[in-house]
C-alpha cells in the first residue's frame, strides 16, 4: 500500500465566518486535537492543507504548523484562512515565515465588496480581506495566494479577483462551491451558468499558460476539470483519494477525502500505518472507486494529476501553440 503524501487537515471547526455555501459555522464544538498530536501522522506528506473553520482561531497554530512541517519533514504547507482575524494573522506570521518558505496562506476572497459580505455573511468583511493583504505584502510574505469560489452570485466577479491577486503578486486559485454532507455539512451548492464559467476562466487560464510557472500551467489544466464537473458532474481523471490523500478532522477521524463521509478509523484508536493498512480502508477504497458522490477539487485532484503527467503536458502544450498562433485556447480535452 501507497503511503499518503497529501492531506487536507481541518485543525478546528470554530469559525467567525456565516458562509452560504458552507454550514460548518453550525456545528457543535468538537474536539480538537493538540499540535503534538499532529506527530501521529504519517511523515510521508508532502502538500498539506490546514483548514477548519478558521485556522487561525487556535491560539496555538504556530506550534501546530511548526510540528507538522518539521515531522514531515518540510512539506508544502497552505493555511487556507478567510482573512478576518488580521490581528491574529499578523501575530503569526512572522514566526510561520520563519518555519519555512515552504509555508503559505491562502486567503478566500468571493466577490468585490458587498458581493464577497453577502456571500461570507460578515459585514465590510472585503475591506477586511484586502487589509490582511496588505498587511501579508507589507512584512513581505510572498508565500500567499487567494482562493476564490465560484457560485451563481458572483462568477462575473472571477476574473476581477484574479486580476487582484496578480496585483499584490500573489498565485489565484478557484473552485466551484461543492457539497459534502459531514465537512461543509451542505447539499444545497448548485453548477453555475457554464458559459459564464467558460468565459471568465479562460481569460484566467490564459494568464496562466502565458505565465513562466509550470505550477501555474497546471493550474490552467486544473481549471479544465472545474468546466468539466460543473456541467456533466464529472472528474476528468481518475481519483485518488484514500492512497494518495486523505482529509483528519478535529477529532482526528480519518476520510478519504472531504466529501465521502467514511470513515477509516480515529488516530487516537489505531496507528495510523494501522488505519492506513486495514480492512477498514480498504472498504473505503473500494467505495471511493464506485464513487457516485463525484467532486472536482485540487485536494484529490493534484496527486491525480501528477501521477498521469502526459495528460496535462498534450494539453497545456496544444493550448501554446494555439496562444502563439493567435487562434486562441481550446478548453476541450483531447
Amino acid at each position: 500500500m501507497s503511503k499518503p503524501v497529501d492531506a487536507v487537515i481541518a485543525v478546528t471547526y470554530r469559525c467567525d465566518s456565516r458562509c452560504n455555501m458552507c454550514n460548518i459555522w453550525k456545528l457543535p464544538p468538537t474536539r480538537e486535537m493538540k499540535p503534538e498530536d499532529y506527530r501521529m501522522l504519517p511523515g510521508s506528506l508532502r502538500d498539506v492543507n490546514i483548514t477548519g473553520g478558521e485556522p487561525f482561531l487556535r491560539d496555538d497554530i504556530v506550534d501546530l504548523v511548526r510540528i507538522i512541517y518539521d515531522h514531515c519533514g518540510h512539506p508544502r504547507i497552505v493555511i487556507s484562512t478567510n482573512g478576518f482575524q488580521r490581528r491574529r494573522i499578523m501575530h503569526a506570521a512572522p514566526e510561520l515565515m520563519k518555519i519555512g518558505r515552504k509555508v503559505g496562506i491562502g486567503v478566500s476572497i468571493d466577490g468585490i465588496g458587498e458581493v464577497h459580505d453577502d456571500i461570507r455573511g460578515v459585514k465590510g468583511g472585503f475591506k477586511k480581506v484586502v487589509e490582511t493583504l496588505k498587511q501579508l505584502k507589507t512584512i513581505g510574505y510572498k508565500n500567499v495566494r487567494v482562493a476564490f469560489t465560484a457560485q451563481r452570485k458572483n462568477l462575473e466577479h472571477l476574473g476581477a479577483l484574479y486580476d487582484l491577486s496578480r496585483q499584490f503578486g500573489y498565485e489565484f486559485t478557484m473552485s466551484v462551491a461543492q457539497n459534502s454532507e459531514f465537512y461543509f455539512s451542505t447539499e444545497e451548492n448548485q453548477a453555475v451558468e457554464p458559459s459564464g464559467l467558460e468565459k471568465e476562466l479562460k481569460y484566467v487560464m490564459r494568464e496562466e499558460l502565458l505565465s513562466f510557472s509550470p505550477k501555474r500551467w497546471l493550474r490552467a489544466y486544473f481549471y479544465t476539470g472545474v468546466l468539466r464537473f460543473n456541467v456533466m458532474g464529472e472528474r476528468i481523471i481518475g481519483c485518488r483519494a484514500g492512497r494518495d490523500s486523505f482529509f483528519i478532522d478535529p477529532g482526528g477521524n480519518i476520510y478519504p477525502c472531504l466529501t465521502l463521509n467514511r470513515t477509516m478509523g480515529n488516530i487516537y484508536e489505531q496507528a495510523f500505518r494501522d488505519i492506513w493498512e486495514g480492512e477498514q480502508a480498504d472498504k473505503v477504497r473500494r467505495t471511493v472507486d464506485a464513487c457516485s458522490e463525484s467532486c472536482w477539487m485540487i485536494c484529490t485532484a493534484r496527486t491525480s494529476i501528477l501521477r498521469n503527467p502526459f495528460r496535462p503536458l498534450g494539453w497545456i502544450v496544444r493550448n501554446w501553440t494555439r496562444l502563439l498562433t493567435g487562434r486562441g485556447l481550446d478548453t476541450a480535452l483531447p
